[in-house]
């Protein structure tokens, strides 16, 4: 990247069993930055070893885990190489699935550059919308719009922001690391904005109808629809949601109890209208069980057969 600002950039993807869509999103993000790193999480699909063989012919950095570890150890692992070998200012780190638009980085610099210079300690910049869908706002002042709880995808790290609070939590494997992120930058007295300009395209997950007797259900006009995730996924959310609860209320009572509500509106569309509803409720007791019990990581081989034969 010609790098007008004469700061260096880097960024990393996470990915795990990727298909085609990662060379073109790679592609876009290694024009606009420095360095790029792309970690692969042990993928075990046929197709993965050539798309990751593609991309080191590219000239991209790939690194493999030696097991399946969840996102957020691997984008440590990519923040970690790039800050042994490439010693950058900011650092990205995106989904396989996401494709940033040109000039994303410039924006989310210029964000950074214009708090500092007004005097807010920022955290980092997360994307302004996903597939056009709007990030939500925690509040907008002095022309600053702080996110609410943006997805990991697009953050623009400071590495000054990464020697004060850390990496991602790899005890919370995968959902909920950005939610987790996010509330210990601002436990910390930082500000999270949002990216004006900062868009990204992001292969969104399935959502389904709420349906009753075969028919939409409207709320204020509008058909209720709702984000369908499997059990596994449906496992972490509701073992890592309690964790993040019980870790950050008292330091940030408001965010937490917004956040509550947001999933709990969503969590009863699901188990009210998701077609495997029975298995999403025992992943949801598993998860609960195991937040009391301190666990975290992988989910147990055990539970994924329990979820299957369901």
């Amino acid at each position: 990247m010609a790098n007008r600002h004469q700061r260096r950039i880097a960024a990393v993807i996470a990915a795990f069993n990727p298909d085609d869509d990662l060379l073109t999103n790679a592609a876009a993000i290694r024009a606009q930055v420095d360095d790029l790193v792309v970690v692969d999480d042990c993928s075990s699909s046929p197709a993965a070893a050539g798309i990751f063989m593609r991309l080191q012919e590219q000239g991209i950095t790939v690194l493999a885990l030696p097991r399946n570890s969840g996102i957020a150890a691997a984008l440590n692992r990519g923040i970690e190489e790039l800050l042994a070998t490439t010693s950058p200012e900011f650092i990205l780190t995106f989904d396989q699935d996401s494709l940033p638009v040109t000039g994303y980085v410039d924006n989310a610099l210029e964000a950074y550059d214009r708090a500092i210079a007004a005097g807010r300690r920022v955290g980092f910049v997360s994307a302004q919308s996903f597939t056009g869908r709007k990030v939500p706002l925690l509040g907008d002042a002095d022309g600053f719009c702080e996110a609410f709880d943006p997805m990991q995808s697009g953050f623009f790290i400071p590495v000054s922001t990464l020697s004060a609070i850390g990496t991602f939590e790899t005890g919370f494997f995968i959902d909920c690391v950005d939610s987790e992120y996010t509330a210990r930058a601002r436990a910390a007295g930082y500000s999270v904005l949002i990216g004006p300009g900062c868009e990204v395209e992001h292969r969104l997950g399935a959502r389904l109808p709420a349906k009753v007797f075969g028919r939409p259900l409207r709320f204020r006009g509008k058909d209720l629809s709702f984000n369908h995730y499997s059990p596994f996924r449906m496992y972490y959310l509701v073992r890592n949601g309690p964790t993040l609860l019980r870790r950050y209320w008292r330091l940030n009572p408001s965010w937490i109890l917004r956040r509550l509500i947001e999933e709990t509106k969503a969590q009863l569309l699901r188990f009210a209208f998701s077609p495997d509803r029975r298995s999403l409720l025992i992943a949801a007791w598993h998860g609960i069980v195991d937040s009391t019990r301190g666990r975290d990581g992988q989910i147990s081989n055990e539970l994924v057969n329990r979820f299957r034969a369901c």
